[in-house]
């Protein structure tokens, strides 16, 4: 402030007292006036305070003083803190600024080692999902450091009906090339399975034909999730989405139990169909093996005596007979370690009922659980906040990493 003060007063002056002066402008260059002059000396001589660089204690001592004599003074009484350094080093006068640090202290300050590394996890969608949101999904497990993500999509025409179990059935029977691919990819072991509302029945339904696809897991979360394989779930769930859709009207015109009984009926018409387009296609068509793709015999008779045990249930409405028998073939799956429950209790998609029965289900079957209960809306937790999910996933990756130790 001191140097630009004096700059400016000297420059005033030298208007006015040109000739007094002799402030002279000669081929271009402006001459300095003597006050300006005595700026530059200073300047000179701050410089001349340090061999290498500027000193921080002359800058501080100039700027409080503006005569040259008080900075010199200043400037030789004053230690050079900065004097072994040049400006040429910036990396040396950095690491003299920096802390000493032990090299285990250096370590702990890196990242820690995500401990989803080198897992797999396979997700089982909710319906509708757009494509932008499948690639979120990905894009949310990758970041938390999963190697492998196959994500399975939950297609409502093949998973909410008893005519699209027995086109998913085939689909996952063939033995054409896409059926061929789809068997591979699901066919291994994964590390997290993540079941996001209505995929809790394409999880049943892809272990419901395991003698073709052999899929093993160590952990599932249940994710706004279950949605048994009865009418009045999925009716429970068509209301919620029509009343977040601006389709609230409907609701009102049709009462709830004129709609379950509406897809009951639907679904009986629609196994006593199977049913009957399965048996003749048994007794009388020559070329049902090479419709379901050159299946073997016993897959074959597998498939055969599903489907009659699947379209009898259904007919019979006896639904409490194949939830219990989805609920058992996922949380009884061998090598099963632990299972998530993530949902909110007022969630209008899921009824809380069935929830309570999964998770006493899965207890008793000597699966420990772990029940996350949340504020979000259906299946929003994970993309709103995820870490309430995975740290859960990574208390039990450390668990079992403890218990592979000590064993």
């Amino acid at each position: 402030l001191s140097i630009s003060s004096s700059g400016c007063a000297g420059a005033r002056w030298s208007r006015h007292r040109r000739e007094e002066y002799g402030t002279w402008r000669t081929a271009g260059i402006f001459e300095m006036t003597p006050t300006m002059a005595l700026t530059a000396a200073a300047l000179l001589a701050c410089l001349a305070a340090s061999v290498d660089g500027f000193s921080t204690p002359a800058l501080v001592s100039f700027s409080k003083a503006p005569s040259l004599s008080r900075f010199a003074s200043a400037a030789a009484g004053r230690p050079n803190v900065l004097a072994p350094l040049s400006l040429g080093q910036p990396c040396a006068r950095r690491a003299r600024f920096s802390p000493a640090m032990s090299a285990d202290a250096a370590a702990a300050t890196q990242p820690a080692a995500s401990p989803f590394a080198g897992k797999k996890a396979l997700i089982f969608t909710w319906f509708y999902a757009q494509p932008k949101e499948i690639e979120l999904v990905k894009r949310i497990y990758k970041r938390k450091g999963f190697d492998e993500v196959v994500v399975q999509e939950s297609i409502v025409k093949e998973i909410a009906t008893p005519r699209g179990w027995y086109k998913t059935y085939i689909k996952f029977a063939k033995g054409d090339g896409p059926s061929e691919e789809l068997r591979q990819l699901l066919g291994r072991e994964y590390d997290v399975v993540h079941c996001m509302s209505g995929g809790f029945l394409n999880l049943g339904l892809v272990l419901s034909v395991r003698h073709l696809i052999p899929l093993r897991f160590k952990y599932v979360v249940m994710d706004s999730t279950p949605i048994l394989p009865q009418p009045k779930s999925f009716v429970r769930f068509a209301r919620a989405y029509m009343q977040e859709h601006g389709l609230s009207f409907v609701n009102k015109v049709v009462p709830e139990p004129v709609h379950t009984g509406y897809q009951s009926l639907r679904w009986q018409v629609g196994a006593i169909w199977v049913r009957g387009k399965h048996k003749f296609q048994a007794k009388f068509s020559k070329n049902q093996t090479r419709k379901l793709g050159e299946m073997p015999a016993d897959v074959i008779q597998e498939m055969d005596s599903w489907t009659r045990w699947a379209t009898h249930t259904v007919m019979m409405d006896r639904y409490d007979e194949m939830c219990q028998s989805t609920i058992n073939l996922v949380f009884q799956t061998q090598g099963l370690k632990a299972a998530v429950f993530l949902y909110n209790p007022k969630d209008p998609f899921i009824n809380p009922d069935d929830v309570a029965r999964c998770v006493s289900d899965c207890k008793a079957s000597g699966v420990p659980v772990e029940e996350l209960r949340v504020e979000n809306k259906h299946i929003e937790t994970l993309f709103r906040k995820p870490n309430i999910l995975f740290n859960a996933l990574s208390g039990l990756v450390e668990k079992e990493e403890k218990a592979e130790i000590s064993a």
